[in-house]
């Protein structure tokens, strides 16, 4: 930068220091850091060539296994790196060569990938302690689960059955808070609220296809395939609806001046020709054309509906935060209603069995013949998923949480063990 002074440097370079370890850990920029990059255009643009590097790691370097020499060999230059280091005078030491630092860069991207599958040696893939931090959203993807964990890099973890097989970071300029997730054929879409997108995730291998911009922040998703592939409609915090990489149909079917982080919640389903779309600050429910995304029709329901699921014979079931089950028609008319304890915010459902999440501390069974309600306490229960063989996975949040998978009778078949970075 022109007119530089060496002060100025040695602030850019430490600077540059701290963004490299905030980007390789998955951790957050802080006040001062994005006040000093509001300011300084080379400090911002060695941010954006981290996040590139980062984004390139994660989406283009296929997995490999390392030859058998390449342990032996880090380590050798590890140590090197170490003992020269060591001798250099402190003058030298205190502004190391920029060259030095990004060796990585240099390599080629066979070298890149070798290190990257050397790691897995250090760090199994496979029943890993401290897989599952913090997990919020829980999807049914091709082959087994993907967990996505609010544990400041947006970590994403896929199971087969109770094990871990691969783990990625998302990151993000804030700690990522995801909120809700839908498959579509061989992708998983993830709500990611602080981060204004939505991520295209691949589970074979994993890895992060697309971000997708949502300005105004994701409040709800639903997936649905058709001729042309599938389509995914999200609706914002704000109060519009759209349908994801297609910027040109969005409409705005409330004005919401937002909400907090904990609060941004919401369903959209497609059922029966027509997209539901609860708002919940207002209490109402509304039916839009998916086509046009013209509303045809407003149905106030009261209460805080946050979440929407279909049933067989085009009913549709709608969870109030409030503390009830509805049942709706096709017009979205209420048509039978169940209480329920706490105040739950998610809904999974198979068959005539539903269950819905309560992050107070609670799960609850009803029976949609009987309307028996049977509850189960949970520490911390953020997300539940029906799975085609009749179960449901159950996301728990905080340190000590996990994955469960439960039967029909609350049952657990089996349970992941979550933990802390």
């Amino acid at each position: 930068m022109a007119g530089m002074n060496e002060n100025d440097a040695q602030h850019c370079e430490m600077v540059q220091q701290q963004l490299e370890e905030r980007v390789g850990l998955g951790q957050s920029l802080t006040p001062e850091l994005r006040a000093h990059l509001a300011g300084c255009p080379g400090c911002h643009a060695h941010l954006t060539l981290l996040r590139e590097l980062e984004a390139a790691l994660l989406e283009d370097v296929p997995p490999m296994q390392p030859p058998a020499h390449l342990k032996t060999q880090v380590l050798s230059a590890a140590r090197q790196t170490r003992i020269q280091t060591q001798t250099v005078a402190p003058a030298a030491q205190a502004r190391p060569h920029a060259a030095r630092r990004w060796w990585p860069l240099m390599l080629g991207a066979a070298a890149v990938s070798g290190l990257l599958a050397f790691g897995a040696l250090l760090t199994p893939s496979r029943g890993t302690a401290a897989a599952l931090p913090d997990p919020a959203v829980v999807v049914a993807a091709a082959g087994g689960l993907l967990v996505a964990s609010n544990d400041g890099g947006g970590t994403l973890n896929l199971l087969r059955g109770d094990q871990v097989t691969a783990s990625l970071r998302s990151g993000g300029a804030q700690p990522a808070w995801f909120t809700q997730g839908v498959r579509l054929g061989d992708r998983v879409y993830l709500a990611d609220a602080a981060n204004d997108r939505v991520l295209e995730v691949g589970t074979g291998p994993l890895r992060v296809v697309r971000s997708y911009p949502v300005p105004d922040g994701v409040a709800g998703l639903t997936a649905s395939s058709d001729a042309d592939g599938g389509r995914v409609y999200f609706k914002t915090v704000r109060g519009s609806v759209g349908r994801l990489g297609d910027p040109q149909h969005q409409i705005t079917v409330a004005r919401e001046d937002g909400m907090p982080l904990a609060d941004v919640m919401d369903g959209v389903l497609l059922s029966g020709g027509r997209l539901f779309v609860t708002h919940h600050l207002t209490g109402e429910i509304c039916l839009l054309d998916p086509e046009t995304l013209n509303v045809v029709g407003r149905v106030v329901v009261g209460g805080a509906p946050v979440d929407l699921a279909p049933e067989a014979g085009g009913t549709v079931l709608a969870l109030d935060a409030a503390g009830r089950l509805l049942r709706l028609n096709a017009g979205g008319e209420v048509i039978r209603s169940w209480p329920l304890p706490g105040h739950p915010d998610k809904l999974g459902v198979n068959g005539s069995v539903a269950l819905v999440t309560d992050r107070a501390g609670q799960l609850t069974r009803i029976d949609l013949v009987s309307g028996e309600i049977q509850p189960m306490p949970l520490t911390h229960p953020m997300d539940v998923v029906a799975l085609s063989d009749g179960t449901f996975a159950v996301a728990e949040g905080g340190g000590g949480g996990g994955v469960r998978v439960l039967d029909e009778t609350l049952k657990t078949s089996w349970k992941r063990q979550g933990g802390k970075r």
